[in-house]
């Protein structure tokens, strides 16, 4: 009997032994687990700030598109005003060629 209760407590520390090394490798999991969510969380943050950006520099270039619309427009009056002007055929029209 006594043998059997030996046996029992070098098995019970063993075990023991064991559940504080499972206890340590989740304390280390869970550290990095912690330190995955901030990691994500930052990327989280960066990535809408770059939509923010980009949402601003489309916005942005429409407004230069609508400006050079208008100047393209403001082209033409005037070169269509200068023939009229001069009453010359010999002016060449820009996308008439």
């Amino acid at each position: 009997m006594r043998i059997e209760k030996i046996v029992l407590e070098k098995s019970a520390e063993t075990l023991l032994e064991k559940a504080e090394d499972c206890f340590d490798f989740a304390k280390t999991q869970h550290d990095q687990a912690e330190k995955l969510h901030e990691g994500v969380t930052m990327q989280k943050e960066n990535a809408a700030k770059q939509i923010a950006i980009a949402d601003q520099q489309h916005c942005e270039a429409e407004k230069l598109e609508a400006k050079a619309d208008k100047l393209d427009a403001m082209g033409r009056a005037l070169e269509a005003h200068a023939v009229e002007i001069k009453g010359d055929t010999l002016v060449v029209q820009r996308g008439r060629d």
